[in-house]
């Protein structure tokens, strides 16, 4: 969906809403100031037509009635100004209800304008600043997880009070047919109810914010385990210009990555704080030392630029707040209640908004990091490895959906042996994913590096895995402890 069109749905719930119920609250407030008008006409006219029946003035045309003469309007009215008195405590609470009704209405529209001026102003400067975007975002979304339920609290208290008021109504009219107007409410009612259902999910999915964990299923290298493979990396770092990590993780799970976000690795909730480089035995296992140390550049080049100090923490608040919209916009019952959607858009909003900031700001980081993986290994041999990820994601998620994978690894580099990768031009236009970010598409990052996606890319990507391929990182993992044997 456009930005634009965003934008109009937004506008339209959070202001049409408000609108129509002050309108409703004020043709209420309407009826009962013209019902007490009609009290005061009936008894003036009654007391003059008495004194003289021709100084008598007209009686409007919604009180005359064309059969009933002098004497007959004046015992009609009789009747009827007494029945209006009898209902003045009633009038006077259904006055107060159409009052409350507009003020909750107003209110609900003032909020919705703050809020949406709010949401303006932080996308804007998010924009332009990556450290606005930082520090914003979990106060953005405590001041939506206020916001929004209050915008929605006082739409289901304006339709309260008016339902309210038509109940009164039609119980001050039960004998003249007032059972009627309750029963065509009663789908006003099922309204009210959604909205109170759909307030008690806003005010659970707009929770403050969790402290960002990343939950990681590996195993720990350090340096006493795999001397080797640090040297490795050490080797890497001088060239990137980038400080080593504190901790270095293997696993299946993800392609390559760096965080310094806190992570809980399973299966024993082992806690990992500091600078941590993810390695995954899948990819590791069918690309050439080259490759794979131009990738971890690229990575280590994030240390290097401060990206993870804050990004990563950054990109878990945003993958929160976009699994909570999902769970707003997508309720169980499948349903999203009127009264619910000006908070559903508001969300959508919030989140378009500071997604789009976060995009052009990890764009940035990861063009940039591009830089430093082409440093390390050169150009060609950086963006063959960003090819090669590519068709490997694709293979590895066929493999992992197939039944008849039982250990990925084996696996992947047997079917490596015998088959070249498939490489097209989707697979050049994939985005990389990992637990924190989503990278520009590939066809961006090789022309970033002033190189063409010709045929020799392409077909050095899609070779079939070679034995130096499978046993490299073995080595580096072996190396150091054959020598202290």
């Amino acid at each position: 969906m456009s930005h634009d069109t965003l934008r109009v749905r937004l506008l339209a719930f959070l202001f049409l809403i408000p609108l129509a119920l002050y309108a409703w609250s004020a043709v209420q407030a309407f009826r009962v100031d013209s019902t007490l008008r009609d009290e005061r006409f009936m008894r003036d006219w009654s007391a003059s037509a008495r004194n003289d029946p021709d100084a008598a003035g007209a009686i409007p045309r919604h009180l005359f009635r064309p059969a009933y003469g002098v004497e007959g309007h004046l015992h009609q009215f009789a009747e009827d100004a007494e029945a209006i008195r009898r209902d003045h405590p009633w009038l006077a609470l259904r006055g107060w209800l159409a009052a409350f009704g507009k003020l909750c209405a107003l209110a609900s529209a003032l909020v919705a304008a703050a809020l949406l001026a709010k949401l303006e102003y932080d996308g804007r400067r998010s924009m332009r600043s990556q450290a606005y975007l930082l520090g914003h975002l979990a106060p953005a979304w405590r001041r939506l997880g206020r916001l929004v339920p209050l915008h929605a609290g006082l739409l289901v208290a304006a339709l309260a009070s008016q339902l309210l008021y038509e109940a009164l109504w039609s119980y001050s009219h039960w004998h003249s047919h007032g059972f009627v107007a309750l029963l065509f409410s009663l789908p006003l009612w099922l309204l009210l109810l959604g909205g109170l259902l759909m307030l008690r999910r806003l005010r659970g999915e707009l929770l403050p914010l969790e402290e960002p964990v990343l939950h990681l299923l590996g195993r720990e290298l350090d340096r006493v385990a795999a001397p080797g493979l640090w040297q490795w990396l050490g080797q890497i770092a001088d060239r990137a210009g980038a400080p080593l990590p504190d901790h270095v993780v293997t696993g299946i799970e993800h392609c390559y990555f760096v965080t310094q976000a806190k992570i809980l690795l399973a299966p024993r909730g082992i806690p990992l704080e500091g600078r941590t480089l993810y390695i995954p035995l899948t990819y590791a296992t069918v690309m050439s030392e080259a490759e794979s140390a131009a990738i971890i550049g690229h990575e280590l080049g994030h240390f290097a630029a401060g990206d993870t100090a804050h990004g990563a923490s950054l990109s878990l608040l945003q993958r929160q707040v976009r699994l909570r919209i999902e769970r707003i916009a997508a309720p169980e019952d499948g349903r999203v209640g009127l009264l619910g959607k000006p908070g559903l858009w508001a969300a959508l909003y919030f989140l378009e908004r500071f997604e789009r900031a976060y995009l052009h700001w990890n764009r940035r980081q990861e063009l940039a990091a591009d830089k430093v993986g082409a440093r390390v290994a050169g150009a060609r041999v950086f963006a063959i490895a960003l090819l090669r990820t590519c068709a490997l994601a694709g293979l590895i998620e066929r493999l992992l959906a197939s039944p008849q994978t039982r250990n990925l690894v084996h696996a992947l580099t047997d079917h490596l042996r015998g088959h070249s990768l498939e490489l097209d031009e989707q697979d050049s236009a994939r985005r990389l994913e990992h637990p924190f970010d989503s990278h520009p598409p590939t066809y961006q990052r090789i022309a970033d590096l002033s190189l063409a996606l010709d045929d020799d890319l392409l077909r050095q990507a899609r070779r079939i895995v070679s034995a130096d391929d499978t046993q490299w990182l073995n080595r580096l993992l072996d190396a150091g402890h054959g020598e202290s044997r």
